[in-house]
């Protein structure tokens, strides 16, 4: 087995079924999916056991108290042992070639660290309203990565040794803490995204993380800048790269809301 998907649930019922399935329903089929369902208070645990129940390849655990998503991610990656490691969410749907096509590039371009996809953005009634592809080329990526968050987190494949070398998600980051991982894996090992959306990705939803807590998740990732700029090898002379993202933390969520629906999801 090379593949580990991992996935933390909280209150995902609604889109939670539709989520498993298109990973389950995967064309490249040798893995394993790991599920860490955070103490879930909807119909996410029952959904998720009779899942469990049909397919082997689920290993499902049930948080006995709510640790959040960073943590129970991490959790997650402590049981890993295959090469590979996926993420997902529990409101999105991958598409059926996902993992074949993710891999195959990965086996064919092993200095590759970490490689996300483009994706269709979608909504509360699974409408596409847009699409978002970012480079795939890291000399790009790595110029761009301290401006914003060049890939999508559901989205991600990357190497079990990779995370050996630069360590788990950061857990003082209950948000952003994707943004945080990508500075310490982009500041050691190139990375790449593939220009093909393999991924529905929920955006335009009323319980998207990136909207309950915007302001959280950007208060957050200002300071998993200021900690590449310190401790993960990126030159103090980019730090004027910082100052777009804290001018944007001054505007408004009522706002910032209206400019993502006009320019973001499109």
């Amino acid at each position: 087995m090379k593949l580990s998907v991992i996935m933390a649930v909280y209150n995902n019922a609604p889109t939670l079924q539709q989520a498993v399935n298109s990973i389950l329903k995967q064309t490249f089929k040798d893995f394993q999916f790991i599920i860490v369902n955070d103490v879930s208070t909807d119909q996410s645990e029952q959904i998720l056991n009779q899942l469990a129940k049909k397919d082997k390849r689920i290993k499902l655990i049930n948080n006995k108290a709510k640790l959040g998503l960073t943590k129970s991610l991490n959790k997650a990656l402590k049981l890993v042992k295959t090469k590979y490691i996926a993420r997902m969410d529990g409101d999105d749907i991958a598409l059926p070639k996902r993992f074949e096509k993710q891999i195959d590039y990965l086996n064919k371009h092993p200095q590759i660290g970490l490689l996300g996809t483009a994706v269709y953005l979608i909504n509360d009634k699974d409408k596409q309203i847009g699409l978002k592809r970012y480079s795939s080329n890291h000399k790009v990526l790595r110029k761009k990565v301290l401006h914003y968050c060049p890939f999508i987190h559901p989205t991600w494949i990357l190497r079990r040794s990779v995370l050996l070398e630069v360590g788990e998600y950061n857990q003082n980051f209950p948000y952003a803490q994707d943004y945080e991982l990508i500075l310490r894996i982009a500041s050691k090992f190139p990375t790449a995204n593939l220009p093909e959306p393999l991924l529905k990705y929920r955006v335009d939803s009323s319980v998207a993380i990136s909207l309950k807590n915007l302001k959280k998740q950007e208060w957050l990732a200002l300071k998993a800048r200021f900690l590449a700029l310190v401790n993960y090898s990126y030159p103090l002379s980019e730090s004027w790269k910082l100052i777009k993202p804290a001018l944007s933390f001054l505007v408004p969520v009522s706002i910032k809301k209206i400019i993502y629906r006009q320019f973001y999801w499109k």
